[in-house]
């Protein structure tokens, strides 16, 4: 008898909808600072409905960037349901796979309940920087899924490309990353676009000095950029791939870049659109460690196996039997 599962999806299918899921989490980081850079973030005061006794907002602008926020929320959680999904029912069956599918499904329903907290709270920094923190763990783990569902992850199958020397000091450097991003929620939530749609100034902010807390952050964006131009040298005077030097090199441009947009946003008094572009940047900046951490390593294309050949197996019938 065949145990055949009722059906079953491609490595394709599979990969494009972890592509999808990843797509979804970065907008999702867009759309939500649009959300308290507009100060929409009351624009629907209550959850999981709008307002009291009404799903969608009434027309007028808060609402409906608040309201929209939401449905990219509602779209993500519907893609990453359907990957998890097709992880369950991939063929060839990836453990791993499932396994981080499985925690975007997780994180994102942890984010929903998180954000409601925010809502009732009436936008707690603290929480928001909460929030925000661990929608860079989703991003995190959406890119490790989406890379690793090409590649063969047996064990035994990886070949590290770099010294470990390089290797210990590439998770400094990710550590430090984390540690910036913190420091940089932390200046948002001491500054201005407290995100409150009756008035920015409302909401609570924490009580320590903007330019503080925007000093502590470029020291460690200092700090960052001068161990990444650290590594880099050690990956061109070591014996590494050139694939893995130019990746190291466009994760330096880009925090060089996000970097300008930094300071260029503070001795402008924060202008709405440029800390907008600074969010996208810090996205696209996560997005780049990740990928340049996950260079450093060989794993080689996962093998296809032959649509009759699977078949065959699942169903318990010999290779070379006729």
């Amino acid at each position: 008898m065949s145990r055949r599962r009722p059906f079953t999806v491609s490595p394709s299918l599979s990969h494009r909808l972890n592509m999808a899921a990843l797509a979804l989490v970065c907008l999702i980081v867009v759309t939500g600072g649009a959300v308290r850079l507009t100060g929409s973030g009351l624009g629907c005061s209550d959850w999981p409905e709008c307002s009291v006794g009404h799903l969608t907002p009434a027309l007028q602008f808060h609402g409906l960037v608040e309201f929209g926020n939401r449905l990219v929320t509602v779209v993500l959680t519907i893609v990453v349901a359907a990957a998890f999904v097709a992880a369950l029912f991939r063929s060839p069956r990836r453990r791993d796979l499932t396994y981080l599918s499985g925690g975007l499904v997780v994180g994102i329903l942890a984010q929903a309940v998180l954000g409601g907290i925010v809502v009732y709270t009436k936008l707690n920094p603290y929480l928001v920087m909460v929030h925000f923190f661990a929608t860079m763990v989703l991003l995190v783990n959406a890119v490790v899924l989406v890379h690793r569902s090409t590649r063969d992850y047996r064990p035994g199958a990886a070949r590290l490309l770099i010294p470990r020397p390089l290797l210990r000091l590439f998770y400094g450097v990710l550590g430090l990353l984390a540690v910036v991003i913190a420091a940089g929620t932390a200046a948002t939530g001491a500054g201005p676009l407290a995100g409150e749609s009756s008035g920015q100034q409302v909401a609570k902010r924490i009580p320590v000095s903007l330019r503080d807390l925007a000093e502590l952050h470029a020291s460690l964006v200092m700090l960052l950029v001068g161990l990444t131009i650290g590594l880099i040298v050690g990956l061109h005077m070591a014996d590494v791939p050139e694939r893995v030097r130019r990746a190291a090199r466009m994760f330096l441009v880009v925090m060089v870049a996000q970097a300008a947009v930094g300071y260029t946003q503070y001795f402008t008094h924060l202008p709405a659109l440029l800390v907008e572009v600074h969010l996208l940047g810090v996205t696209i900046l996560v997005v780049g460690a990740v990928q340049c951490f996950l260079a450093c390593t060989f794993h080689a294309p996962e093998a296809q196996p032959v649509p009759e050949v699977l078949e065959r197996a699942e169903a318990g019938v010999p290779i070379g039997a006729r």
